[in-house]
Order: structure tokens, then C-alpha cells, then sequence
């Protein structure tokens, strides 16, 4: 699978996280399964992503499985709303 990772957001992750070549086959692979499973206007052959990869079918969908599961354990525990401001100490009066 070639992949153009040359966009400075690809970079900053990859140099961030440490990710090697093989972690990035895995985060396009998942993605794209992951894609397919939810857009139905998105397409992709998995048995294309495993070859390209030589990993076997149920390999890639355990991958996008578990791409998925980290997901949504992330979305359901992003506080919302805006932090709270911290007090500035100096201006508070002491009584």
C-alpha cells in the first residue's frame, strides 16, 4: 500500500508518537475498513488490504475492530463545554 505521508499533520503524528511504517499500514488499513463499514459511499476491498499488507482478512478487520473500540471509548469520555477559568490568587481579597 503506498502512501503519501507527506503533509505536515502526517509528519507531526508520526514524529509525535513515534509511529513506524508498519503502525502507519495498520491506522490507513483500520480507517479504511472502518470507513466502508459506516459511509456506504466509501469503498474499499479488504481482501486487497490484507494482500497488500500480507496479513490474512480477519487480521485487518480485528485491527479496525479494535481502531473502532478506541474510538468510541474516546468520544464517550471528551469532557464538552469550555474548562473552567482558573482564579487568579493575586487579585482574590483575603478576610
Amino acid at each position: 500500500m503506498d502512501l503519501d505521508i507527506s503533509s505536515k499533520r502526517a509528519k507531526k503524528l508520526m514524529r509525535e508518537h513515534g509511529l513506524t511504517d508498519d503502525e502507519i499500514q495498520q491506522i490507513v488499513a483500520s480507517a479504511r475498513i472502518n470507513l466502508a463499514t459506516f459511509d456506504p459511499e466509501y469503498r474499499t476491498n479488504v481482501t486487497q488490504i490484507a494482500d497488500n499488507l500480507q496479513k490474512s482478512r480477519p487480521t485487518i478487520y480485528g485491527w479496525a475492530d479494535r481502531a473502532i473500540a478506541a474510538t468510541i471509548h474516546s468520544l464517550r469520555n471528551i469532557r464538552t463545554g469550555r474548562p473552567p477559568k482558573e482564579r487568579d490568587r493575586s487579585t482574590s481579597v483575603e478576610m
